[in-house]
């Protein structure tokens, strides 16, 4: 397991692949981390101390602290009635909530399925002082489908809570980052509370959400968006409210079932009767008349549309019009445009991104021991060769020495033979020469 140790104004902390000791002064502490869209798993204890995870939420991770900036944001996507896209939903965690970051880099999330896991996992686990602020789109209905009720659930949950883990795959991230990551707690330290990170203006701001429609702050606590700062806004926020009401009031449990029939009734249980101790008639009477009132203005704004619409028909029939760009109309469908194509993007990139992770992960191992396997091949050819040239140049060595040495004990005897012979040729010419004289002597006398 690795360990991360604060000792006075110091940060010693030991990964199993990055040794760090940093020093957490102004002077020598540089942490820079910009993380989009990251995959996780998420695990918290709810009201009962059970634990609960969930790998459905992205994060944002963003720390400069050259520029004194910092924002954490958790991601869901929702299916919500009337939109044929998913819908973002936010929890923002501001640096100024933040208690205190600790960092693990040597684990795995303590949930079904990972216990043969290895562990390479880093867990940041986040301390707030304050809950994460939920956001969701500006004057639109907060209306899950049923099949996106659970992810709503969890959002709430999260919303709710102060103490939460957020396990990240290591083998998704470089050295460099991993090192940064290192770094949080030493950043975000429960003993230092000055020059930490301010809110990222840029990426906190919520006019930018939602393809420039911008989000809310909704307070789960009172079921209503957070100020309303004219009548109109006011006006508009009303059905919000009411659907907040309805369906984010029923807190987050385990077996997500109701607590007691007192509770405010979610759009799973509209089909059940309603008792006299759910409702009582005054409430009921005005939830029916507030009902029949948004039919009366939806119905009007259906019959506005369907004239405008028939009218538009009869123009174009008479004289052909040019599309009206710039107009409000133009900019809300392509605004609608926009939002579904950013949505559909992002669900089809990360769904690419883990379906190449997993196949280039399992690519890489074929390659890998494909690659090993040659590796080995080659070698042991490759030593054979040097073997077989070796000996073959100490045989030939070899010979060349037997053969030299043979050919001097040829040579030497040959040189012997025919000294010999030539020894024996000039005894015999001296010895007829000598016979001869004699001879001549002789016939003298």
């Amino acid at each position: 397991m690795d360990s991360c140790v604060v000792t006075g104004s110091s940060i010693n902390h030991t990964d199993g692949d990055v040794p760090v000791a940093l020093d957490s002064s102004d002077d020598e502490l540089h942490c820079k981390i910009d993380l989009v869209h990251r995959s996780g798993v998420v695990v918290w204890e709810d009201a009962d101390h059970h634990m609960q995870h969930t790998s459905d939420l992205r994060m944002d991770l963003l720390v400069d602290t050259s520029e004194q900036r910092a924002l954490f944001v958790l991601q869901n996507f929702l299916f919500v009635k009337g939109s044929i896209s998913s819908v973002p939903l936010y929890l923002f965690i501001y640096p100024e909530s933040i208690h205190s970051i600790e960092f693990d880099g040597g684990t795995r999330p303590p949930t079904l399925g990972m216990e043969e896991r290895s562990n390479h996992f880093i867990r940041l686990r986040f301390t707030l002082s304050q809950s994460p602020t939920f956001v969701f789109a500006k004057d639109r209905r907060l209306d899950p489908k049923s099949k996106s009720q659970g992810r709503l659930d969890v959002m709430k949950a999260l919303a709710a809570v102060r103490v939460f883990d957020f396990y990240l795959d290591k083998l998704r991230l470089g050295l460099e980052m991993r090192s940064q990551l290192a770094l949080l707690p030493s950043v975000f330290s429960s003993t230092s509370v000055y020059d930490r990170p301010k809110t990222d203006a840029h990426r906190g701001s919520l006019h930018r959400l939602y393809a420039g429609a911008g989000g809310q702050i909704l307070d789960l606590g009172t079921a209503a968006p957070v100020s309303s700062t004219s009548a109109s806004n006011t006006t508009i926020q009303q059905p919000v409210q009411q659907t907040i009401e309805e369906v984010v009031a029923p807190p987050y449990t385990k077996d997500e079932t109701l607590q007691s029939p007192a509770q405010v009734i979610t759009p799973s249980d509209r089909k059940r009767r309603r008792t006299s101790e759910s409702l009582s008639p005054s409430t009921a009477d005005k939830r029916i008349l507030t009902a029949f009132a948004q039919l009366a203005k939806r119905h009007a704004d259906l019959q506005s549309r369907v004239a405008h619409l028939e009218k538009m028909i009869a123009d174009s029939r008479c004289e052909h019009t040019p599309c009206r760009y710039g107009t409000e109309e133009m900019e809300n469908i392509l605004g609608h445009v926009d939002d579904k194509i950013d949505n559909d993007m992002d669900n089809v990139r990360w769904e690419l991104e883990d379906k190449v992770f997993d196949e280039t992960r399992e690519l890489v191992a074929e390659k890998t021991e494909e690659q090993q396997s040659q590796w080995w091949a080659d070698m042991r050819e490759g030593l054979m060769d040097e073997m077989r040239h070796e000996i073959k140049e100490e045989l030939k060595a070899e010979l060349r020495q037997e053969l030299a040495a043979e050919i001097k004990r040829e040579l030497f005897k040959d040189m012997a033979q025919a000294m010999m012979r030539a020894a024996c040729g000039n005894g015999e010419k001296s010895g007829v020469g000598m016979s001869q004289s004699t001879q001549s002597t002789d016939s003298t006398q």
